[in-house]
């Protein structure tokens, strides 16, 4: 870094590809959206909790904006045009009701931790834009996660279909979406643990076998706990993979640099997926935060081995970003 400071913005803009280009300009139109909305919803909500909170998610939005802005500053990319200044312009309030404006708040948090989250995954050149994105992930989660406690709170949360296959001892309620997402991480993991063992017996790099093996180890931890889990609410779990796996004829038809783009695209696969189940288990705080930090431990594992991944020279360049 020391020496692209200094460097003509030509140089600095060979430094991103175009997805993150991309990247960076949808989200600060987002961010802008988001804005906006929140400010509209400042002068309609009733309730001064509500406004507390709308004005810390407003602080951490206009800090995200202020953060893209810079980074797009620095690699000339231009932006989109700003969200509207607010005003105190007057209107029925009585026609929006708080309860309408916290979960509609919650479906545009829970929406750009999903865009951000893709960023991040498609942000393979610049890893201080990725680190950016990931930074930006952890206050957005961090934001609907305190909103989803008033909601609660409120009792503005809905309750879905309960699964009613539970042990008489288990006295909390157990929603048919936390069955079916407890059931498909054990799923996944299973075939990740199957996928990832018949890699180590092929693998010829040493260090490269020494970080699979790590990661094997931490979805076996995970494993572990998701069918503890399971087997406390009384859901039926899949067929576990085989405990010794042979290796196979010949280890040359499949290369160190294919297991690795390999992995790479189960990582981006498996953060979605537990995406999926921090949005889907509002109900259950312990279970949805168990998630979560699946979540953030895959995208900094996926950081992580991304890097390493680009030392060895087995990423694919995409196509690099150059300003008009």
């Amino acid at each position: 870094m020391f020496f692209t400071r200094f460097s003509k913005p030509e140089m600095r803009q060979g430094l991103l590809d175009a997805r993150e280009a991309s990247n960076l300009w949808e989200i600060l139109r987002a961010k802008y959206d988001l804005l906006e909305y929140q400010q509209t919803f400042q002068q309609l909500a009733h309730d001064p909790d509500l406004n507390w909170i709308l004005a810390i998610t407003i602080s951490t939005n206009t800090q995200g904006i202020k953060e893209v802005e810079q980074t797009m500053q620095k690699y000339q990319i231009a932006s989109p045009d700003r969200s509207r200044l607010s005003s105190n312009w007057s209107v029925n309030t009585e026609v929006f009701r708080d309860e309408f404006i916290g979960n509609l708040l919650l479906t545009f948090l829970q929406e750009h931790q999903e865009n951000l989250l893709r960023c991040i995954r498609t942000s393979t050149t610049n890893d201080q834009i990725r680190n950016l994105f990931i930074n930006l992930l952890h206050s957005t989660i961090e934001d609907t996660e305190l909103l989803i406690k008033y909601l609660k709170l409120k009792g503005w949360i809905e309750l879905p279909p309960v699964y009613i296959n539970t042990p008489p001892e288990v006295k909390e309620t157990v929603l048919a979406s936390m069955a079916s997402q407890l059931w498909d991480h054990v799923s996944f993991r299973y075939n990740n643990i199957r996928k990832t063992s018949s890699y180590l017996v092929q693998i010829h790099d040493l260090d490269f076998k020494m970080i699979v093996q790590s990661g094997l180890n931490t979805l076996e931890k995970q494993v572990a706990v998701l069918e503890g889990e399971c087997q406390k609410y009384g859901i039926p779990l899949p067929k576990r993979p085989p405990a010794v796996q042979a290796p196979p004829a010949g280890t040359t038809t499949i290369t160190d640099d294919l297991i690795f783009r390999d992995i790479i695209q189960g990582l981006q696969v498996a953060s979605m997926i537990h995406a999926d189940a921090v949005k889907q288990l509002i109900h259950n705080d312990r279970i949805r935060t168990m998630f979560i930090k699946m979540l953030l431990n895959e995208v900094e594992y996926y950081d992580r081995f991304l890097k390493y991944g680009k030392q060895k020279g087995w990423l694919h360049q995409p196509p690099v970003y150059h300003s008009n």
